[in-house]
């Protein structure tokens, strides 16, 4: 089960446990990109026929105002197990 999963099964606890400081609320951010990432890969995938990691998470970063580098770092920690 990835952090992103995690995530999700908490489901309402999540904002709870972010308003008893347990969980940063950057998370809550980082959750926001991710999302926006994987929509933006289905998108490239549906038009271009192959999954484009790299530029849909290039999109989602102007998209956002974030680093490119950043991006990546939040895909890195959403999807380890």
């Amino acid at each position: 089960m990835t952090r992103y999963e995690t995530l999700l099964s908490l489901g309402d606890s999540l904002i709870k446990l972010i308003g008893k400081n347990i969980i940063p609320v950057h998370v809550l951010d980082w959750k926001v990109y991710y999302e926006a990432y994987l929509k933006e890969t289905e998108t490239l995938q549906k038009t271009n026929g192959k999954i484009k990691k790299t530029r849909a998470a290039g999109n989602v970063a102007d998209n956002y105002k974030i680093s490119e580098r950043n991006m990546f770092k939040i895909i890195a920690f959403m999807e380890e197990v």
